[in-house]
Protein backbone atom coordinates (compact mmCIF):
# COMPACT_ATOMS: atom_id res chain seq x y z
CA UNK A 1 0.00 0.00 0.00
CA UNK A 2 2.89 2.34 0.82
CA UNK A 3 4.36 1.62 -2.60
CA UNK A 4 0.98 2.47 -4.17
CA UNK A 5 0.81 5.79 -2.29
CA UNK A 6 4.36 6.67 -3.31
CA UNK A 7 3.42 6.02 -6.93
CA UNK A 8 0.36 8.21 -6.56
CA UNK A 9 2.43 11.03 -5.06
CA UNK A 10 5.06 10.69 -7.78
CA UNK A 11 2.36 10.73 -10.46
CA UNK A 12 0.76 13.82 -8.91
CA UNK A 13 4.15 15.57 -8.74
CA UNK A 14 4.96 14.70 -12.37
CA UNK A 15 1.52 15.93 -13.43
CA UNK A 16 2.07 19.27 -11.69
CA UNK A 17 5.51 19.67 -13.29
CA UNK A 18 4.01 18.85 -16.69
CA UNK A 19 1.28 21.47 -16.23
CA UNK A 20 3.79 24.13 -15.15
CA UNK A 21 6.04 23.44 -18.15
CA UNK A 22 3.04 23.54 -20.49
CA UNK A 23 1.86 26.82 -18.96
CA UNK A 24 5.34 28.31 -19.24
CA UNK A 25 5.35 27.31 -22.91
CA UNK A 26 2.32 29.49 -23.59
CA UNK A 27 3.80 32.43 -21.67
CA UNK A 28 7.07 32.07 -23.59
CA UNK A 29 5.15 32.08 -26.88
CA UNK A 30 3.24 35.19 -25.77
CA UNK A 31 6.44 37.01 -24.79
CA UNK A 32 7.95 36.29 -28.21
CA UNK A 33 4.70 37.47 -29.80
CA UNK A 34 4.67 40.61 -27.64
CA UNK A 35 8.18 41.49 -28.81
CA UNK A 36 7.18 41.13 -32.47
CA UNK A 37 4.14 43.37 -31.87
CA UNK A 38 6.62 46.16 -31.20
CA UNK A 39 7.65 46.10 -34.86
CA UNK A 40 4.10 46.71 -36.17
CA UNK A 41 4.02 50.50 -35.81
CA UNK A 42 7.50 50.75 -37.36
CA UNK A 43 6.47 48.81 -40.48
CA UNK A 44 3.24 50.82 -40.72
CA UNK A 45 5.14 54.11 -40.41
CA UNK A 46 7.50 53.05 -43.19
CA UNK A 47 4.67 51.93 -45.49
CA UNK A 48 2.77 54.20 -47.88
CA UNK A 49 -0.18 51.83 -48.30
CA UNK A 50 -3.64 52.78 -47.04
CA UNK A 51 -4.87 51.43 -43.66
CA UNK A 52 -7.52 49.29 -45.36
CA UNK A 53 -5.03 47.77 -47.80
CA UNK A 54 -2.52 47.06 -45.01
CA UNK A 55 -5.15 45.30 -42.88
CA UNK A 56 -6.59 43.33 -45.81
CA UNK A 57 -3.25 42.25 -47.28
CA UNK A 58 -1.55 41.19 -44.05
CA UNK A 59 -4.48 39.08 -42.82
CA UNK A 60 -5.41 37.59 -46.20
CA UNK A 61 -1.87 36.45 -46.99
CA UNK A 62 -1.21 35.20 -43.45
CA UNK A 63 -4.56 33.37 -43.46
CA UNK A 64 -3.75 31.58 -46.69
CA UNK A 65 -0.30 30.60 -45.40
CA UNK A 66 -1.71 29.06 -42.21
CA UNK A 67 -4.75 27.42 -43.86
CA UNK A 68 -2.70 24.58 -45.37
CA UNK A 69 -5.25 24.53 -48.18
CA UNK A 70 -8.18 23.93 -45.81
CA UNK A 71 -10.75 26.69 -46.26
CA UNK A 72 -14.20 25.47 -45.14
CA UNK A 73 -16.54 28.42 -45.65
CA UNK A 74 -18.87 27.54 -42.75
CA UNK A 75 -16.04 27.39 -40.19
CA UNK A 76 -14.53 30.59 -41.52
CA UNK A 77 -17.84 32.47 -41.29
CA UNK A 78 -18.28 31.16 -37.74
CA UNK A 79 -15.40 33.43 -36.68
CA UNK A 80 -17.13 36.61 -37.88
CA UNK A 81 -17.23 38.26 -34.43
CA UNK A 82 -13.52 37.95 -33.63
CA UNK A 83 -12.68 38.58 -37.29
CA UNK A 84 -14.59 41.86 -37.30
CA UNK A 85 -12.99 42.99 -34.03
CA UNK A 86 -9.48 42.15 -35.23
CA UNK A 87 -10.09 44.05 -38.48
CA UNK A 88 -11.44 47.06 -36.57
CA UNK A 89 -8.46 46.98 -34.19
CA UNK A 90 -5.97 46.87 -37.03
CA UNK A 91 -7.55 49.63 -39.13
CA UNK A 92 -7.91 51.91 -36.10
CA UNK A 93 -4.31 51.19 -35.10
CA UNK A 94 -2.95 51.97 -38.58
CA UNK A 95 -4.96 55.20 -38.69
CA UNK A 96 -3.64 56.18 -35.26
CA UNK A 97 -0.03 55.63 -36.38
CA UNK A 98 -0.69 57.94 -39.35
CA UNK A 99 -2.12 60.66 -37.07
CA UNK A 100 0.22 60.56 -34.08
CA UNK A 101 3.74 59.46 -33.11
CA UNK A 102 4.83 55.81 -33.00
CA UNK A 103 5.36 56.05 -29.26
CA UNK A 104 1.96 57.65 -28.51
CA UNK A 105 0.12 55.19 -30.72
CA UNK A 106 1.69 52.04 -29.28
CA UNK A 107 1.46 53.32 -25.71
CA UNK A 108 -2.23 54.24 -25.94
CA UNK A 109 -3.23 51.04 -27.73
CA UNK A 110 -1.58 49.29 -24.80
CA UNK A 111 -4.27 50.51 -22.41
CA UNK A 112 -6.07 47.31 -23.50
CA UNK A 113 -5.32 45.38 -20.24
CA UNK A 114 -7.46 47.85 -18.31
CA UNK A 115 -10.39 47.15 -20.64
CA UNK A 116 -9.76 43.40 -20.31
CA UNK A 117 -9.91 43.57 -16.50
CA UNK A 118 -13.41 45.05 -16.82
CA UNK A 119 -14.64 42.89 -19.71
CA UNK A 120 -13.32 39.43 -18.70
CA UNK A 121 -15.71 38.94 -15.73
CA UNK A 122 -18.64 39.63 -18.09
CA UNK A 123 -17.90 36.33 -19.87
CA UNK A 124 -17.25 34.36 -16.67
CA UNK A 125 -13.47 34.83 -16.44
CA UNK A 126 -12.59 35.97 -12.93
CA UNK A 127 -9.88 38.49 -12.04
CA UNK A 128 -7.71 37.87 -8.99
CA UNK A 129 -6.29 40.62 -6.79
CA UNK A 130 -2.79 39.97 -8.15
CA UNK A 131 -4.04 40.28 -11.73
CA UNK A 132 -5.88 43.49 -10.90
CA UNK A 133 -2.73 44.94 -9.29
CA UNK A 134 -0.64 43.89 -12.30
CA UNK A 135 -3.18 45.44 -14.69
CA UNK A 136 -3.31 48.72 -12.75
CA UNK A 137 0.49 48.75 -12.52
CA UNK A 138 0.70 48.25 -16.29
CA UNK A 139 -1.79 51.06 -16.88
CA UNK A 140 0.25 53.31 -14.59
CA UNK A 141 3.31 52.55 -16.73
CA UNK A 142 1.32 53.43 -19.85
CA UNK A 143 0.24 56.77 -18.33
CA UNK A 144 3.79 57.62 -17.32
CA UNK A 145 5.13 56.74 -20.78
CA UNK A 146 2.57 59.02 -22.42
CA UNK A 147 2.88 62.03 -20.09
CA UNK A 148 2.34 64.79 -21.03
CA UNK A 149 -0.20 64.04 -23.78
CA UNK A 150 0.49 65.90 -27.02
CA UNK A 151 -2.78 67.69 -27.86
CA UNK A 152 -1.66 68.16 -31.45
CA UNK A 153 -2.08 64.42 -31.97
CA UNK A 154 -5.51 64.20 -30.33
CA UNK A 155 -7.25 62.41 -33.24
CA UNK A 156 -4.53 59.77 -33.49
CA UNK A 157 -4.56 59.27 -29.72
CA UNK A 158 -8.35 58.75 -29.66
CA UNK A 159 -8.08 56.24 -32.51
CA UNK A 160 -5.38 54.36 -30.56
CA UNK A 161 -7.63 54.10 -27.48
CA UNK A 162 -10.52 52.82 -29.64
CA UNK A 163 -8.08 50.30 -31.09
CA UNK A 164 -7.24 49.20 -27.53
CA UNK A 165 -10.94 48.69 -26.75
CA UNK A 166 -11.55 46.55 -29.85
CA UNK A 167 -8.50 44.35 -29.25
CA UNK A 168 -9.63 43.80 -25.64
CA UNK A 169 -13.05 42.65 -26.84
CA UNK A 170 -11.28 40.46 -29.41
CA UNK A 171 -9.05 38.79 -26.82
CA UNK A 172 -11.91 38.17 -24.38
CA UNK A 173 -14.13 36.60 -27.05
CA UNK A 174 -11.20 34.58 -28.38
CA UNK A 175 -10.73 32.96 -24.97
CA UNK A 176 -14.17 31.38 -25.40
CA UNK A 177 -13.42 30.03 -28.86
CA UNK A 178 -12.67 26.36 -29.51
CA UNK A 179 -9.02 26.15 -30.60
CA UNK A 180 -8.37 22.43 -30.97
CA UNK A 181 -6.30 23.26 -34.05
CA UNK A 182 -4.82 26.71 -33.23
CA UNK A 183 -3.23 27.24 -36.63
CA UNK A 184 -6.42 26.54 -38.55
CA UNK A 185 -8.39 28.72 -36.13
CA UNK A 186 -5.86 31.48 -36.69
CA UNK A 187 -6.26 31.07 -40.44
CA UNK A 188 -10.06 31.37 -40.22
CA UNK A 189 -9.87 34.47 -38.00
CA UNK A 190 -7.38 36.12 -40.35
CA UNK A 191 -9.45 35.42 -43.45
CA UNK A 192 -12.60 36.80 -41.79
CA UNK A 193 -10.61 39.89 -40.78
CA UNK A 194 -9.46 40.25 -44.39
CA UNK A 195 -13.07 40.01 -45.61
CA UNK A 196 -14.14 42.77 -43.22
CA UNK A 197 -11.13 44.90 -44.25
CA UNK A 198 -11.72 44.46 -47.98
CA UNK A 199 -14.50 47.08 -48.38
CA UNK A 200 -12.32 49.62 -46.52
CA UNK A 201 -9.43 48.78 -48.84
CA UNK A 202 -11.66 49.34 -51.88
CA UNK A 203 -12.84 52.72 -50.54
CA UNK A 204 -9.37 53.93 -49.56
CA UNK A 205 -7.50 52.51 -52.53
CA UNK A 206 -4.08 50.88 -52.48
CA UNK A 207 -1.84 53.83 -51.68
CA UNK A 208 1.72 54.14 -52.95
CA UNK A 209 3.23 50.84 -54.05
CA UNK A 210 7.01 50.92 -53.90
CA UNK A 211 9.82 48.71 -52.63
CA UNK A 212 9.69 50.10 -49.09
CA UNK A 213 5.90 49.62 -48.89
CA UNK A 214 6.18 46.02 -50.14
CA UNK A 215 9.01 45.17 -47.74
CA UNK A 216 7.11 46.80 -44.86
CA UNK A 217 4.02 44.74 -45.68
CA UNK A 218 6.08 41.55 -45.76
CA UNK A 219 7.54 42.50 -42.39
CA UNK A 220 4.03 43.04 -41.00
CA UNK A 221 2.94 39.63 -42.27
CA UNK A 222 5.98 37.74 -41.00
CA UNK A 223 6.51 39.27 -37.55
CA UNK A 224 3.50 40.88 -35.80
CA UNK A 225 0.95 38.84 -37.79
CA UNK A 226 2.26 35.29 -38.26
CA UNK A 227 4.18 35.36 -34.96
CA UNK A 228 2.47 38.05 -32.87
CA UNK A 229 -1.27 37.61 -33.45
CA UNK A 230 -0.85 33.86 -33.93
CA UNK A 231 0.74 33.62 -30.47
CA UNK A 232 -2.38 35.24 -28.99
CA UNK A 233 -4.77 32.85 -30.74
CA UNK A 234 -2.55 29.83 -29.97
CA UNK A 235 -2.46 30.70 -26.25
CA UNK A 236 -6.12 31.67 -25.88
CA UNK A 237 -7.98 29.19 -23.71
CA UNK A 238 -4.72 28.32 -21.92
CA UNK A 239 -3.86 31.80 -20.63
CA UNK A 240 -6.33 34.32 -19.24
CA UNK A 241 -7.11 37.26 -21.56
CA UNK A 242 -5.97 39.65 -18.80
CA UNK A 243 -2.53 37.97 -18.85
CA UNK A 244 -2.38 38.04 -22.65
CA UNK A 245 -3.09 41.77 -22.71
CA UNK A 246 -0.53 42.59 -20.00
CA UNK A 247 2.21 40.59 -21.77
CA UNK A 248 1.21 42.40 -24.97
CA UNK A 249 2.45 45.59 -23.30
CA UNK A 250 5.91 44.62 -24.48
CA UNK A 251 4.75 46.30 -27.70
CA UNK A 252 5.28 49.95 -26.63
CA UNK A 253 8.58 49.08 -24.95
CA UNK A 254 9.97 47.45 -28.10
CA UNK A 255 8.41 50.11 -30.36
CA UNK A 256 10.02 52.89 -28.30
CA UNK A 257 13.45 51.29 -28.70
CA UNK A 258 12.97 50.75 -32.45
CA UNK A 259 11.56 54.27 -32.96
CA UNK A 260 14.75 55.66 -31.43
CA UNK A 261 17.00 53.47 -33.59
CA UNK A 262 15.11 54.03 -36.87
CA UNK A 263 13.38 57.43 -36.61
CA UNK A 264 15.65 59.02 -33.97
CA UNK A 265 12.57 59.50 -31.74
CA UNK A 266 14.50 59.48 -28.48
CA UNK A 267 12.54 58.21 -25.44
CA UNK A 268 12.14 60.62 -22.53
CA UNK A 269 12.99 59.76 -18.95
CA UNK A 270 9.30 59.18 -18.24
CA UNK A 271 9.03 56.78 -21.19
CA UNK A 272 11.97 54.78 -19.84
CA UNK A 273 10.45 54.72 -16.32
CA UNK A 274 7.01 53.79 -17.69
CA UNK A 275 8.54 51.00 -19.79
CA UNK A 276 10.29 49.59 -16.72
CA UNK A 277 6.97 49.61 -14.81
CA UNK A 278 5.26 47.77 -17.68
CA UNK A 279 7.95 45.09 -17.63
CA UNK A 280 7.46 44.80 -13.85
CA UNK A 281 3.72 44.21 -14.36
CA UNK A 282 4.51 41.41 -16.85
CA UNK A 283 6.83 39.78 -14.33
CA UNK A 284 4.03 39.96 -11.74
CA UNK A 285 1.75 38.06 -14.13
CA UNK A 286 4.31 35.40 -15.12
CA UNK A 287 5.74 34.73 -11.64
CA UNK A 288 2.36 34.17 -10.02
Amino acid sequence: MAFYNDNNEQYSFNLKISCVLKLNKYYTILIIGGITFGTAAIFIKLSNLTPGMIAFSRFFVAGLILSRGKLPLRRILKQWKVGALLAAHMILFVLSVYHTTVIDSTVLVSTSPLFSLVLAPLVGIGTTRREAIAGITAFLGVLIMNFPLNQGYLLGNILAILSALTVSLYTVLLSKTDNQDPLLLTSYVYIMSALFSFPIAILQGVGQVNLISVLSLLGLIMLPTLIGHTSVIYSSGHVKPQHIEVIGLLEPVVATILAYLIFSQAPTTLEVVGGAIIILSIIMIILK
